[in-house]
């Protein structure tokens, strides 16, 4: 039986809000890192170079406050400028070794935090989790990529 369009929406923006609040609030080790400066290490290690005003529009930031979060991310290590090799007057924002670094350590902490949870739930729950969640990270790896494709209006706060 056919789920109504507006059940699915429902049950899918649950799904994502709870997911999300598990992640900021108790999974993810940001360290000295903000929230923005752990997004944009997230988005480099998971799309890889980009320039800075390609940065700043996917992230949501004006140029000039990417651009100082770029240079104290910089400064810390975690990120260098390189050249754009099919721009030689333009330059791409890298994650350093450092920045892989602490990606890294960032997921090890949060996949030991999750292991740590997973006893508090029974064995048939984990594995209908793990069931659900090789159908769930192919669907929003989609929507993901969908979204990323979009040209999305600005929010305005009315509706």
């Amino acid at each position: 039986m056919e789920q109504p369009v507006d059940c699915s929406v429902e049950s899918i923006a649950e799904m994502i809000e709870l997911s999300t609040d598990l992640m900021w609030r108790y999974l993810i080790d940001r360290g000295e890192l903000s929230a923005s400066a752990a997004l944009v290490v997230n988005r480099l290690y998971r799309e890889g170079p980009m320039r800075l005003t390609a940065l700043a529009e996917a992230e949501g930031a004006s140029q000039s406050g990417m651009t100082q979060l770029v240079q104290r991310l910089e400064r810390q290590g975690l990120l260098e400028k390189r050249s754009d090799p099919d721009d030689g007057r333009a330059s791409l924002v890298v994650l350093g070794a450092a920045g892989r670094q602490n990606w890294s350590s960032r997921a090890t902490v949060r996949r030991q935090r999750i292991a740590a949870l997973l006893p508090e739930v029974s064995h048939d729950d984990e594995v209908a989790l793990w069931l659900a969640a090789q159908v769930v990270n192919r669907v929003l790896g989609q929507l993901r990529e969908s979204a990323g494709a979009r040209d999305w209006p600005p929010v305005d706060g009315s509706e």
